[in-house]
Order: C-alpha cells, then sequence, then structure tokens
C-alpha cells in the first residue's frame, strides 16, 4: 500500500485515528481529520500531536468532505454503519479499520488475540514471552497502542502481538494473523450489535484469510468454537480443563499445565502454582498464551520464567490498597457482565461492588446471580444505574450514587475489616471517562485520597 501522493481521510480522532495521520503525513499522504467531537477540543488533540498545520479537519459533523478522498481510515470506536461511510461503500471509496491499514503497511509475523474476555491479560502475557526470544516485538492494537504507531518500524524479523477488537475486524479485507487466539465468546457490546451472533460474526472475521499454515487457537469448552473449527481453512489448536480429545491443545492435569501434541506422547510444562496472577480465568489466559508461543517453538523454560514473573496487567484484578483492613480493587476494564462475574469469583468475600457506566444491553440474569452469591452490598453509578437497579432491587442491599467519586465514598464508609471493594462495573465507560483505563485511574486516584482513620 502506496500512500505517497493519496488523500486519505481519517474518521475519528482518538489515538489509532492521530496515530494513522501521523504516519500518513510523514509518508507523503494528503490528510483530513473529521470527528464529532467539538472543534476546540479537537484543534487541542491536533496541536498537541503536532499536526494542526499538516492536515484538513472538520469538528461535530461527518460530511462528504470524506469521500473527496482515495481511502478512508476508521478508528475502532466510530461505527461502521454511519450514512456517510454507507455513502462511500456505495461510491467505491475504500473503508479501511486502522489495523487493515496498519497491516498493509507492515511487515513480520503477527500473533492477534481476540474474545470477549481475557483479551489484554493474554496478548500482554505472550508479548512478555516473545520477547524473551525475539529481538524484534511488538506490542498493540486495542490494548491502547495503535499499530500504525510502529507499522513504519517492522521488518521482516518483527512479531506483531496485536489485540483486536470485534470493532476493528469490522473493516478488514487482507489483515491476516499468522496465528490467532479467540479467547471465549459471551454476551457483549449489544449496544452497538443487533444480536449476540453478529457480534460473534464480527469476532470469526479474524481468521477469513488465515490459510493451511497457520494457526487459530480456540476454546474446547465452548462449543460455538467446536463448530467454528469446521468453517475455517486454517490449521486448529486448543485450549482448556477438558479438550474433548482435540490437539494440539494445552490443558491441566494434576495441578500442572500439560502440552498435548498433534502426535506423540502429553508433556508436562510447569505447576500451576507459577503462576502469580489469580483466578480460574488467568490459567484460561495462561494456557492460551503458552500455546501461542509453543506454536511459534519458543522454549518452553523461557514461557515458564515469563509466567512466573508475569504479575498482571494494569485496570485488570489489580490490587490498590488496604484500608482499614479493607482491600480495594481495580478492575476497569471489567466492561462486560461476564468480566464482572469472573472477577467476582476471584475476588476474596464479602464484596462491595461498584458498577455502573454506559449500558451495553446485554442479559443481565448471570450477573444478578454472581452478584447475589458473592456481594454484601452493590453501589451503582453512571447511565445504566436504573437498569441495573430494576434488576437487583430487592435482592442485595443497593446504593445509588450521583457521580463516580460519590460510589467510591459510599463503598469506603460501608467497608468493613476483611471487605473487599471490587469497582467491576460490567459496563463501557463511555458515559464519564474517555476510556476505562481513565476510569481505573481515576479509582486509583480516589482511593489514594481515602482517610486511613476509621469512618
Amino acid at each position: 500500500m502506496n500512500v505517497a501522493g493519496k488523500k486519505v481521510s481519517i474518521v475519528g480522532a482518538a489515538k489509532s485515528g492521530l496515530a494513522a495521520a501521523n504516519y500518513l503525513i510523514k509518508n507523503g499522504a494528503s490528510v483530513f481529520i473529521s470527528d464529532i467531537q467539538k472543534e476546540d477540543k479537537l484543534k487541542a488533540a491536533l496541536i498537541t500531536e503536532g499536526i494542526i498545520d499538516l492536515v484538513d479537519f472538520e469538528a461535530g459533523v461527518h460530511s462528504e468532505k470524506i469521500l473527496a478522498s482515495d481511502y478512508i481510515i476508521l478508528s475502532p470506536g466510530v461505527r461502521s454503519d454511519l450514512p456517510i461511510l454507507l455513502k462511500a461503500a456505495q461510491e467505491g471509496v475504500p473503508v479501511l479499520s486502522e489495523i487493515e491499514a496498519a497491516y498493509r503497511l507492515s511487515k513480520g509475523k503477527r500473533i492477534a488475540v481476540t474474545g470477549s474476555n481475557g483479551k489484554t491479560t493474554t496478548t500482554t502475557l505472550l508479548s512478555t514471552i516473545c520477547e524473551s526470544h525475539f529481538k524484534e516485538v511488538f506490542l498493540g492494537g486495542n490494548i491502547g497502542i495503535p499499530i500504525m504507531k510502529f507499522a513504519s518500524q517492522t521488518t521482516e524479523n518483527s512479531v506483531q502481538v496485536l489485540e483486536i477488537s470485534s470493532f476493528q475486524l469490522e473493516n478488514i479485507s487482507l489483515f491476516k494473523p499468522d496465528i490467532a487466539i479467540i479467547t471465549n465468546f459471551f454476551e457483549n457490546h449489544l449496544d452497538r450489535y443487533p444480536t449476540y451472533q453478529s457480534y460473534i460474526d464480527a469476532k470469526k472475521r479474524i481468521a477469513m484469510n488465515m490459510k493451511q499454515d497457520d494457526y487459530l487457537i480456540l476454546n474446547a469448552e465452548q462449543e460455538i468454537m467446536r463448530n467454528m473449527a469446521k468453517e475455517v481453512k486454517c490449521k486448529t489448536a486448543w485450549f482448556g480443563r477438558n479438550t474433548n480429545n482435540l490437539r494440539p491443545a494445552i490443558t491441566v492435569k494434576n495441578d500442572c499445565f500439560v502440552y498435548l501434541p498433534e502426535k506423540g506422547e502429553e508433556k508436562t510444562l510447569f505447576p500451576l502454582s507459577q503462576a502469580k496472577i489469580p483466578g480460574e480465568h488467568n490459567i484460561e489466559n495462561i494456557m492460551c498464551a503458552a500455546l501461542a508461543a509453543i506454536l511459534m517453538q519458543i522454549p518452553e523454560s523461557k514461557i515458564e520464567e515469563a509466567v512466573k514473573n508475569f504479575s498482571g496487567v494494569e485496570h485488570r484484578l489489580e490490587f490498590v490498597k488496604n484500608i482499614n483492613g479493607a482491600d480495594y480493587i481495580n478492575d476497569s476494564k471489567g466492561t462486560n457482565c461476564a468480566a464482572s462475574i469472573i472477577a467476582m469469583r476471584a475476588c476474596k468475600k464479602p464484596l462491595i461492588l461498584i458498577a455502573g457506566g454506559r449500558d451495553k444491553g446485554t442479559d443481565l440474569s448471570d450477573w444478578v446471580k454472581s452478584i447475589r452469591l458473592n456481594c454484601k452490598t452493590a453501589i451503582l453509578y453512571g447511565e445504566a444505574k436504573q437498569r441495573f437497579r430494576s434488576a437487583l432491587e430487592g435482592l442485595v442491599p443497593l446504593k445509588i450514587a450521583l457521580s463516580f467519586e460519590e460510589a467510591v465514598k459510599m463503598a469506603h464508609e460501608s467497608a468493613q475489616p476483611g471487605d473487599t471493594v471490587l469497582l467491576s462495573p460490567a459496563c463501557s465507560s463511555y458515559d464519564l471517562f474517555l476510556n476505562f483505563e481513565i476510569r481505573g485511574t481515576r479509582f486509583k486516584e480516589l482511593v489514594h485520597e481515602l482517610d486511613d482513620k476509621p469512618i
């Protein structure tokens, strides 16, 4: 993909859009940026990025100016069914996701991780393992580092470890990983997708260009994955406590991780006790990362060493502080009900749960059951608080906060020695925060501001 002399419109000026703009400018493209935020905010972002005088832009609208281009690059947070993008398709203007553009402009091997939950932990751990063996490793994607930011630095010797969201997969055409992982499927983003199946179909696009020599790593315990394996053109590999005799695979036996090669005898890798990160979900994340590493021919000793030293990722079941005998845990990355359920199961009881944000419209029944089993109090805030309140009222003690700050204060006032205060919102952050990272950082700031003295 040669961008020199091309006109490129970028829709959405968050991290990915700005990284794409920088790359395109440096490589001789003429760039137009369209974003619905207010003009003063867009200008501030462009000034910070140092490109305000190097691009044309519009704010507060997506106009037909977007169509006067050779390519349109779509940031992952922007819906692909916008009227202007549908018109672009009618007029034959290619609409590329940021990862599609980065794929065409970068080199090397690619390992891509998607799924409803566990993506960030799996991607981060796998990158750490790869760094122990390969000289050029790039970590990016939905994890918060745009792929366009490092696309020009990659070589044929590079290994890219990429977290990929369903939004990013909507507008791929050529994108192809050498190894792909789908961690799991759970209901998510039903504020964006009309049905659960359409969300799954978006995720499954990760394998659409994979060929016979590529590997797709799937969850052996989900029937939907076993059915998916019959549809793909690439090889499959499996993980899970029950691998249903599928191979190659990683499973757990006698409290050890065990590798089952396609042919031959199984091989014990290392004990579960080597893992620092807690919870059954993290056992699965380690299985995913270790299996991908084995398929990349990384020595097992390096895999074990990386797992042993890996303490987890920020905003995912992150210990913040103990105040008056109560632990405060930041799980801002728990942006759907399934992730929040996992967090509740992993934490020490009794729990005080802080939940809320922008509602994704998913089924709440399993989440409600988990709260009844694990929580002594639920504190609700944000746009979702009324629907959550209706689902939980009469089943568990509730408190309704008018702000995020008030929610943390209420949790502190309720906490007793031995309790765990868990922020696991089961929602996206977009009602109050630009992303879950900012929400998690704000939670940690508020916790550190709390008085250690008894209320």
